[in-house]
């Protein structure tokens, strides 16, 4: 019989699950209120909850893609900001507690199952290593080095937010100075927004959370101040690639969340920044990328982590 492989993408909004076969072929979607922002007990209830739904069909093995710090090797969630009681969590053990310990169960950060799904199946498909970078409220990523998944030697790699690329520069949420997540993300965008006095005025009464889509419109419409927010966001995020593809030699790097939904207005100060300080740039062939997997990218991913976590078991 086929393999058959679960994956789930915990959001703060949303648990999203999946079914697909070894071959690659989709079986079954849910999607049902993660409550995340109730706390890890809560989220926990509703996630054993989902995959009972699931368990009509005979599954193989179980992917979960979480926002936040994962230690892979014990199945412990170490931190995850945005969900309250997560600091080192013992995530399998209570998870296996409320469905009864009888599938196998594999969690990974979210970002780096985004990248693999856009390895396996989207815009890095056919490439050998390659950096997915996801520009959301903050700015994550994952590596994949010679068709693996990179983990590092403690499972935490991929933090590629905290790269800093100003030792003086703005406070970033994980304490340090001049991190290109305080410059590339949504928590950028706001702060910029609310520190300029002329662009605060235009979007004036704009809830916080839609002041990156109506700061695109805005440049859309070739406001200069709006325009010249996207030319240093791209070129901050074309340091920041330089910086990976200079340490990594990757063939290709991916950037999709969010904030890709305003790609013209800043890859090209982003691919003008990278081939001035990326070395030997036209000799790599360096292909910079869209995702194009969407919301299905760390869904997709999570299936694949619980392939990759059954071989690897067995």
């Amino acid at each position: 019989m086929k393999r058959r492989f679960l994956g789930i993408d915990i959001g703060g909004t949303n648990l999203r699950g999946k079914i697909i076969t070894e071959q690659g072929d989709s079986l079954d979607e849910k999607k049902i209120p993660s409550e995340a922002n109730m706390g890890i007990f809560r989220l926990m209830e509703n996630l054993a909850g989902f995959i009972k739904n699931f368990t009509a069909e005979k599954i193989s093995a179980v992917g979960i893609a979480i926002p936040g710090i994962v230690d892979t090797k014990r199945g412990t969630l170490v931190q995850a900001p945005n969900i309250a009681n997560t600091k080192n969590f013992p995530f399998t053990e209570a998870l296996f507690e409320r469905i009864g310990g009888a599938i196998p169960l594999f969690i990974e950060n979210d970002a780096a199952c985004a990248a693999l799904g856009e390895y396996r199946v989207g815009a890095g498909r056919g490439t050998n290593s390659m950096v997915m970078i996801t520009l959301g409220t903050g700015f994550g990523g994952g590596i994949i080095l010679d068709g693996k998944l990179w983990r590092g030697e403690n499972g935490f790699a991929g933090e590629l937010g905290h790269m800093t690329i100003n030792p003086s520069g703005h406070l970033c949420n994980s304490g340090s100075r001049g991190c290109v997540e305080a410059y590339v993300s949504q928590v950028a965008i706001k702060r910029i927004v609310r520190e300029n006095q002329e662009l605060r005025e235009k979007l004036s009464g704009t809830e916080e959370s839609a002041l990156p889509e109506r700061l695109a419109e805005l440049a859309r419409k070739k406001d200069r101040a709006a325009i010249s927010i996207w030319n240093d966001f791209g070129s901050n995020l074309g340091v920041a690639i330089s910086i990976l593809v200079n340490v990594l030699d990757v063939k290709t790097v991916v950037v999709g969340g969010g904030l890709s939904g305003a790609w013209e207005l800043f890859i090209g100060k982003a691919l003008e920044e990278t081939e001035k300080r990326c070395i030997g740039a036209e000799a790599r062939g360096l292909q910079i990328q869209r995702a194009v997997l969407g919301d299905d990218a760390g869904v997709l991913g999570a299936c694949y982590i619980a392939e990759i976590g059954l071989v690897e078991r067995f």
